[in-house]
Parts: C-alpha cells; structure tokens; sequence
C-alpha cells in the first residue's frame, strides 16, 4: 500500500489524461485514486479509526471545508461542472489526506513516499530541461515570440502550471535537503535540487521565482550566517542577471500584458466579494462574474489570487476555513516539532507567497499535493 501511495502522488500529471467512463468525465489520476482509497477501506481496521478520531480539530476543519464545498456546488451558476470541482479539488483530496494519515505507519513509509514524489518531480523537470533545448512536445506558442521569451512545459499544458507544481516542491526538498533529512545519496538529491531550480527557471514564472527565491533565502538564514551566504546570493543573482532572457522578464515589472491583465481579473474578483460577501460566485462560477463585469479579455476560471479564488469559488467559510487549516497545521510545529512538519510548513509558506498572484489548489495534482502535506503534520 505504502508504494501505492507513493505511485499515486508520483503520477499527479496524469490529471490531464481525459476521458469519459461510462458517460461520466474522469482522469487516470482519478481512477488511481479511487483504486488506493478502496484498497485503503478494505484494509481499514478500528484502530485505524481510532487514529483518525484523535486528529482533533483538523476534522473540524476538513468537515467545514466540505461543506463549504457543497454549498458552493449548490449556489454555482454551473452546478454540474461545479460537481465536478467538488469531487476533484475537495472530496478527494480530503479523503486522500485520512488514507495518507492510516496508511503512513512508520518513519520508513514517509521516506519510501517521498522518494517516489522527488524521483517523479526530477524526471518532470528533467524533461523540462530537454523540452527547452529539442522543443519536444512544446506548444507551438510557447516557442518565444515578442515580449515572451521560450517558456518550457513539460508534460504540462502551460508553462505556469510546471511552476505551480514545481515551485513548493522545491522548496520543501530543499529544506529537508538542509535539515539532513535523508531520502537518496547526497548526490543524487544535490543533483535533483539543481535539476528542479533549472526547470523552474526556464518556465519564466516570476510568481514561482519570487516564491522561491524568498523562501530560499528564509531556510538559508536560519541555517548559515550572513557572511557565509551573502557573497553567494549576489554571486548566484550577477548569474541570473546575466542572461538576458531572466533579466529581460524581470524587468518587466508589472508593466506587460498579463500583469495587467491578473490586476483587472483581481479588481472583478475583489467587486464581486463586495457585492456577494458570504457566497461569493459559487464554484466554476468566475466565469459568470468576468462575463457579467463585460471583461473583454480571455474568460478564465479564476482571478489568480489564492484567497480571492477560495473567497470566490467557496464562500467566507471555505476562505476562513482554508486559513484554520493552516494554523492547525502551523500548531503541530509547535507542539511535535520535526524536520519533516518543518519542511511542510515551507511548503505552505511558498503556496501562499506564490498564490499572490497565480493559484496553486484549484488543479487536481496541486490540490492533491496540499492535502498531502497537511497528512504530514499529523502523522
């Protein structure tokens, strides 16, 4: 069961490989979810439930964010393609997160999970890095033209959607990298360490770089001095600033196109609280609100903005119980303090910083990957 696990979170991408079963939509990722979670329930014994009813207050919270869930699939100007959110980005994450805590028994299990999650986001990455050389499978508008330099992919659909799955992870296994939390050989997680920060890199995300790039220097800090590292974060930033490409997108401010445009689909989103402050628009229901508001660009499913989005798709409560979850979480550092609960709590860090101006939940590997962590603060 234990590699099961570990093969349903290194196979998250496989969310984009559609279909239909039986008239319904689904994804492979789906069906392997199904498969672990019914293994999962057969296995089930009471001590199992025993473990989950001493969670505490994190049911609370993963039962209001439910039902927040739910209401927002109810009061949805789409309610059948909202459904479909609520079953991929809440029921089954959440559900996930019981099967992670009760089938994660011991220190051995947490590395052999996260093996595989490291191996999965290096060979992602890996083939990032060779996508941006040969153009293997990358898009055609992703090739650089204009003010948009050559952007990688990799199996992913757009190059934002790399950096929100690469981004938190990064940080996570480089802050287990520094705590002597052992997964691999020393090499081998070097070597993954710089082969992620690569690919990252050439997906031109600024909201991943700056997400990263503070998170970074927040883990080396607290780990060296400011002698050690300063001489090398202005080696590493006369670096980056030498490549033209890097230079050029950060300079850019916020003066392009889709700067401009996240600033006017946050102004719709933040009118639309305004005017439906407890409901928001329901799930799947940005799009009605951008059409409603006259928005003249591209009709997106959100405004990219974590807290706006879970303001918007699920209400007041899914926005306050998003926020509980992360102080019950932030509680368990405290309380059982650990490397591993330590890098989690990174992760959600960087989520959040990032999450200023893209969305890192509302994707079923992302939202999956979340879920994950927070298991890791309560086993």
């Amino acid at each position: 069961m234990i590699h099961f696990l570990g093969l349903v979170l290194a196979l998250l991408p496989t969310y984009l490989i559609r279909f239909k079963l039986f008239g319904v939509p689904t994804t492979l990722l789906e069906l392997l979810i199904a498969a672990f979670l019914f293994l999962t329930l057969i296995n089930f014994k009471l001590t199992d439930l025993v473990k989950l009813k001493s969670l505490g207050k994190i049911n609370l919270s993963a039962g209001l964010f439910i039902l927040a869930g739910i209401i927002s699939t109810i009061v949805s100007p789409e309610p059948l393609r909202a459904l479909g959110l609520l079953k991929a980005f809440i029921i089954e994450p959440v559900l996930l997160f019981y099967a992670t805590i009760v089938t994660i028994k011991l220190p051995k299990d947490k590395i052999v999970v996260l093996r595989w999650l490291l191996a999965s986001s290096f060979l992602i990455s890996l083939f990032g890095i060779v996508q941006y050389f040969t153009y293997l499978n990358l898009p055609i508008k992703f090739w650089g033209s204009g003010d948009e330099g050559l952007r990688i992919t990799s199996i992913f659909e757009h190059p934002n959607q790399l950096a929100l799955y690469l981004a938190p992870l990064l940080i996570f296994f480089f802050a287990l990298y520094l705590s002597g939390f052992k997964l691999f050989k020393v090499w081998f997680e070097r070597l993954a360490l710089i082969i992620l920060g690569v690919a990252l890199a050439l997906t031109f995300s600024r909201g991943a770089w700056l997400a990263v790039s503070l998170m970074g220097l927040i883990l080396l800090i607290k780990k060296y001095s400011w002698k050690q590292i300063l001489p090398l974060v202005l080696l590493l930033v006369l670096i980056l600033f030498s490549i033209a490409p890097i230079r050029e997108r950060v300079m850019l401010g916020i003066s392009d196109p889709s700067s401009s445009v996240r600033l006017q689909l946050m102004k719709i989103g933040f009118q639309k609280t305004l005017s439906s402050p407890f409901l928001g628009n329901g799930l799947y229901g940005f799009r009605t609100t951008l059409a409603e508001s006259q928005f003249s660009g591209e009709i997106l499913n959100n405004p990219h903005n974590i807290f706006l989005t879970f303001w918007l798709e699920m209400g007041l409560l899914g926005l306050l119980t998003f926020a509980l979850i992360f102080f019950i979480s932030a509680e368990q550092v405290k309380i059982h303090p650990s490397a591993l609960k330590f890098a989690a709590g990174v992760f959600l860090l960087t989520v959040i910083i990032q999450g200023m101006v893209d969305v890192p939940y509302f994707k079923n590997d992302l939202s999956i990957l979340f879920w994950f962590m927070i298991s890791l603060f309560f086993i």
